[in-house]
């Protein structure tokens, strides 16, 4: 969904049976994941989503058994296996991409620049199934957008092929371009060259959590269950994080009972001219039991002291009260949509859900309609109908 936004947390690094356990338990069914990997190596593994606890934390661990096929498979046999799955084109061109960078950091890592690339750390069916099926759980999410925190690379020493090595292990070192990386906990390989490809294909921006409105949760756990330390990955799938400025904001209000109307009436215009987002003239009962108003006023947390300062000069007040508030914003695209009188700016927007909304200006509405002759209700029925016609999405805003 365009506005909804998938975010990684690997705070005990990252590995493919991590990234398969936490879409699983984000919601994705084992069906998507293992209807994927059958196209790609059919009867050869067998998935098995199973309910643990690391370090006293719940998560769900997708164990990958080896059933057949073959004990080792060259690169090139693995992306020809891809490639005639008959799977998405998305699906594909990922799996290939990410077995291509994990190629290249075999060759980067070992100096070998030619010849045929086998992947010694990394069987071949299990680095298939992490990276088709965490690539089919993604395409099934659809999330608009993906962002991952700092990666977590563990520290200490691993046994390779080619004997201990430092971590992170020479071929993840080389996957780990753009990431944002630390250093914490147990003496581990916390993140592996298949975790790492992966992230570098799927993930649009490596940054921490930023504000957003969080739907639902998983978490994928690895192999090892260390003492005091989660092995978990978490995902959180919500709706697309607010910009700071919109999400903070202050309310500025006050009771006013010694003005007459005609001279009241011009602060609307003026309090939004001077950058208020909202201003309502509320009816009220004020103080002795005089007939008055509230003034109510919403503006950006950046420009309090320029709105506080308007409503004062506005209304003629002596005081006023304010306050924060968090407003939740979602995004809005403007779409001009021509009609046979003219061009009409529409506003859409949609929700978490996918539900899409529609509604034009009303300012190209009057003046197209006052340059026709006709009433503006007949203009927007116009409009609207043209823009059925052009964009064809969508639900009218009553």
């Amino acid at each position: 969904m365009k506005n909804s936004i998938l975010y990684i947390d690997p705070f005990s690094g990252v590995s493919g049976d991590m990234l398969l356990g936490a879409f699983l338990s984000l919601g994705v069914s084992i069906e998507v994941v293992r209807d994927a990997v059958e196209a790609v190596i059919p009867g050869e593994v067998a998935l098995s989503p199973t309910p643990v606890a690391r370090s006293g934390l719940a998560g769900l661990l997708c164990e990958v058994k080896v059933i057949g096929g073959p004990g080792k498979r060259t690169l090139g046999d693995m992306m020809e296996l891809v490639r005639g799955s008959g799977l998405s084109d998305r699906i594909i061109q990922g799996a290939v991409a990410v077995l291509g960078a994990l190629g290249e950091a075999e060759r980067a890592a070992h100096g070998k620049p030619e010849g045929p690339v086998h992947l010694h750390e990394l069987g071949g069916q299990d680095t298939l199934t992490d990276i088709v099926g965490a690539l089919a759980a993604l395409e099934d999410l659809k999330p608009g957008t993906v962002r991952c925190g700092p990666v977590n690379l563990g520290k200490g020493y691993v046994q390779t092929s080619h004997g201990q090595m430092p971590v992170p292990a020479p071929a993840t070192a080389q996957l780990l371009s753009g990431m944002l990386v630390t250093s914490e906990g147990p003496e581990a390989e916390l993140t592996t060259p298949t975790g790492a490809a992966i992230l570098s294909e799927i993930v649009q921006e490596f940054a921490p959590l930023g504000p957003m409105m969080a739907h639902r949760t998983g978490s994928g756990a690895g192999t090892m269950d260390f003492r005091g330390f989660p092995n978990l990955l978490r995902m959180f799938l919500g709706a697309r994080d607010l910009p700071v400025e919109d999400s903070r904001a202050v309310v500025i209000e006050c009771g006013v009972d010694d003005a007459s109307p005609e001279y009241l009436a011009p602060a609307t215009g003026l309090l939004q001219e001077a950058g208020a987002k909202e201003v309502h003239i509320i009816p009220a009962l004020t103080k002795k039991g005089r007939m008055g108003v509230l003034v109510r006023v919403l503006a950006s947390e950046s420009q309090k002291e320029e709105l506080i300062d308007a409503v004062f000069d506005t209304t003629g007040t002596a005081g006023l009260r304010y306050w924060p508030v968090h407003r939740a914003v979602l995004d809005r695209e403007m779409i001009a949509v021509k009609t046979p009188y003219g061009t009409v700016s529409f506003k859409r927007w949609c929700t978490p859900s996918g539900q899409c909304r529609f509604k034009p200006e009303f300012e190209d509405i009057r003046k197209l309609a006052e340059k026709a002759g006709i009433p503006p209700a007949r203009m927007r029925d116009l409009a609207v109908a043209a823009y059925v016609l052009e964009v064809g999405d969508g639900q009218q805003e009553d």
